[in-house]
């Protein structure tokens, strides 16, 4: 227990000092001096910091317009990925599986791969695009302002 309380600590630490946290996170800390956090808010708040560092460098949500992102957003994927995987194993399976090893055959999307190219390999390990694709699935993902309209003009719905 005591080694969970210092991870939690440590996390809570490092989200703090990185200006990367959630306001969840700092309403806990100012409520109590003494926060329960769990492992499941651990490793959301890892997963969270691990897609803005590493998913958002091309997936970012702060683009202006579709012309300045560099890959499609990563809330258009998480919508692509639900509706041909909606239950939560097959879509972290297959997430996962493309994420560590893109290719052109196994891609859902095959508009952004003709407008932006195939993905990259990632640095990140297999348990770390894992757990990222969890948090795809399981939380709302940020979209860029023009992302509603723009769905909308290519696919004729919201």
């Amino acid at each position: 227990m005591k080694l969970l309380q210092l991870m939690a600590a440590l996390a809570t630490f490092t989200l703090l000092s990185c200006g990367n946290h959630t306001n969840d996170t700092v309403q806990a800390i100012e409520a109590n001096s003494n926060p329960q956090i769990t492992t499941s808010t651990v490793s959301d708040d890892i997963a969270l910091i691990s897609l803005r560092n590493n998913c958002y460098a091309c997936h970012n949500p702060k683009t202006e317009s579709h012309d300045d992102i560099l890959a499609p957003p990563l809330a258009g994927i998480k919508r692509r990925y639900k509706k041909q995987y909606p239950d939560e194993q097959s879509f972290v399976e297959h997430m996962t599986e493309f994420i560590d090893s893109p290719s052109e055959e196994e891609a859902l999307m095959k508009g952004p791969i003709k407008r932006f190219g195939l993905m990259p390999k990632t640095a990140l390990s297999k348990d770390e695009i894992k757990e990222l694709a969890k948090y795809i699935y399981h939380h709302p993902i940020e979209a860029p302002k023009w992302f509603q309209s723009y769905f909308k003009e290519k696919h004729g719905k919201e």
